[in-house]
């Protein structure tokens, strides 16, 4: 959905015939003698008169499949080790402690930190900088600035620029609320997409991005609270139908409902990710393109505390 527009021009990707172009050639469409890739396909083994037809088939992920029984049976199998990206990822060990950067930058003093990791070690809740803004020891902005050099990448600043609207509507609204990020600023030249987040980085919402939208992402870090008064700004724009199902049905379940909307919306083409919490299928059709949520039942895994 990213390949109209300009740098510095708002998007409409559903509208561009470039990205049309682009998409139906990776999705394998228009092929002028279409071979279902479904190794089981009763297709396959019939007469080579049934060859001189040409089936309405659907394409996933660039492989194309000649009916829903096909269609529904590569999905399942896409799905299946997809699930697990569904879960929130597992919090990065390696890196310097946030409280040491902060001491050895002057924001704040070792009593300070004391303080901070006796309440956080008390209460069994919450990050450092957390504590460290809470007791007042430390700014929002001296915290953010510390983990831009804690995960060696950029803050940007969301309250000095709005490009965030051009590009937000990109990406469905309850995975951007979902993993609390929002895609900040797109360079058509290069096709690169960058996204900002709070605290950490989600390398596994970044590869759905670039997975599902044909580009490649740069990560940065935003403050936690530019970051909610962009998403509620983004809550009262206009934005791409998304709808949003229940997943617990597991891969079957997810496939056979896949479908019946690919069949009502006329679907051409399917692509799918996993994302935290979410089952992320994208539908392009010749009207342009509808996302599917599938909601996944999560495990609750204790937030990380460094």
């Amino acid at each position: 959905m990213i390949g109209a527009g300009t740098q510095d021009e708002p998007l409409d990707a559903a509208k561009s015939d470039e990205f049309s172009n682009r998409w139906k050639a990776s999705m394998g469409l228009g092929r002028s003698t279409p071979q279902c890739e479904a190794l089981a396909c009763p297709r396959r083994r019939r007469s080579w008169r049934a060859w001189l037809e040409t089936p309405r088939g659907t394409s996933l992920d660039g492989h194309w499949y000649c009916g829903p029984e096909c269609f529904q049976q590569a999905l399942v199998s896409a799905v299946e080790p997809l699930l697990s990206a569904t879960a929130p990822p597992p919090a990065t060990a390696h890196r310097v402690p946030l409280g040491l950067l902060m001491l050895s930058r002057g924001y704040v003093g070792p009593e300070q930190l004391k303080q901070a990791l006796k309440a956080q070690k008390d209460s069994g809740t919450g990050r450092v900088g957390e504590w460290l803004r809470h007791i007042g020891a430390a700014t929002e902005e001296q915290v953010t600035q510390v983990l831009g050099l804690q995960w060696s990448m950029p803050v940007y600043p969301l309250h000095q620029t709005r490009h965030y609207l051009e590009c937000a509507h990109l990406i469905p609204l309850a995975l951007l609320e979902a993993v609390e990020m929002v895609p900040v600023h797109y360079l058509a030249a290069s096709r690169h997409l960058y996204m900002a987040f709070v605290d950490r980085v989600n390398y596994t919402a970044l590869y759905s991005v670039e997975k599902m939208l044909d580009c490649r992402t740069e990560p940065c870090l935003a403050s936690q609270s530019q970051m909610q008064e962009a998403l509620q700004e983004l809550r009262t724009q206009p934005r791409p139908a998304e709808l949003v199902v229940d997943g617990s049905g597991g891969p079957a379940q997810i496939a056979e409902t896949t479908w019946s909307y690919v069949s009502r919306l006329g679907g051409e083409g399917v692509r799918v990710a996993g994302f935290t919490g979410f089952l992320w299928i994208r539908i392009l059709s010749l009207g342009g393109s509808n996302d599917l949520l599938f909601r996944i039942p999560q495990i609750e895994i204790p937030p990380p505390t460094a």
